[in-house]
This record gives structure tokens, sequence and C-alpha cells, in this order.
């Protein structure tokens, strides 16, 4: 079972590296190509941890799964699904559509998937509807989520999953900063 006080750091470490990982991008006058900030309490419950600002792109609300277990499982873990104690469920991080950009860490690496939600939901409800892959229950201290698995080939067909490498230099600061976050 995990803690929320573990899943929150693990979470804050991956909004650390994608936060550093724009703001350590330049332009030609080497000034910062993106501002960004935490999003707000109200974003926030609408699925976003983050507002990124770019004069090219305008404003972007991004949304940032860190996942721990990749390496091992070759999996997506997709989270759709939230059911609190007293029994209240509400939509998993994956399904919701709020957020422009959704980044998905394979911790430890520097490796970082990203899509737009919207472009995700069909494909999820369909693998939801053919009872294609696994859902399991992960346990929390005040609530337990479904989370369906899918293998990183399938995600990849899709053609809505983008990759991305982060510079070693914000990576190897993200991961110095694991036992601070």
């Amino acid at each position: 079972m995990f803690t929320f006080e573990t899943q929150h750091a693990i979470g804050k470490l991956g909004e650390h590296l994608i936060r550093r990982h724009y703001e350590s991008l330049k332009n030609d006058e080497g000034g910062n190509r993106f501002i960004c900030r935490d999003a707000k309490f109200d974003e926030q419950m609408k699925g976003a941890d983050l507002f990124i600002i770019n004069d090219e792109l305008g404003t972007r609300y991004v949304e940032v799964k860190t996942d721990t277990k990749m390496n091992d499982t070759d999996n997506f873990a997709l989270e759709i699904m939230i059911v609190q104690d007293d029994g209240t469920k509400k939509i998993g991080a994956v399904m919701k559509t709020f957020p422009d950009y959704l980044f998905y860490w394979q911790h430890p690496t520097a490796l970082v998937y990203w899509w737009k939600p919207e472009d995700l939901v069909p494909h999820i409800l369909e693998w939801l509807s053919q009872d294609a892959y696994l859902i399991v229950r992960s346990e929390n201290k005040n609530f337990f989520s479904r989370t369906l698995l899918v293998p990183k080939d399938v995600m990849m067909k899709t053609g809505v999953v983008n990759e991305m490498m982060v510079s070693y230099h914000v990576l190897e600061d993200t991961l110095a900063n694991e036992t601070k976050v």
C-alpha cells in the first residue's frame, strides 16, 4: 500500500523534472523560452499540476505522472478512477481533459512520454469496452484507484503518444532532489 505522503513526494519529483526541463530551455538571446508556475488550487482540482507560458505556444496546463515501475513492467499505468473511503467516486487523472498535455515520466530515466488527454481518452474507452487490459486496484491510505495497465507498444501505436528526452543535467538535478521533495 502506498501512503499519500510517498505518492505525493514521487509526484512532486515528476513535476520538478518537467518544470526544470522547460525552465532550462533558452531562446537565441539566452533568456527563458518558457515560464512555469504551479497550478492554482482550482486548476489542480481540474487535473493540472503546472501552468506553462511561451510566446510561441501561448499558455498550457499540464498534468504530470511519475511511474516508478515502468522499467520493470513495460506498461503504462493509467489511473481511470479514484474511490474515496466514503465510497465517493471520481474520474482518474488520465480521463481528465482540462490539462492541455499529460506528461508521463519513466522514473528514473530521462524518458518522458506526453500526449493530449482528449486524444487518448477514446482509446482508453475502447480498451475498457473491450476488456482488453488488466485493471488493478492500487491501495492508498484514504482511497484506492483503479488503474488500467496498457503495454507500452500499444500506447505508442495509438499515434497520440510522443516521447521526449530531458537533458541529463535536468535529470541529475531532479534525482538529487529525490530525498528533498
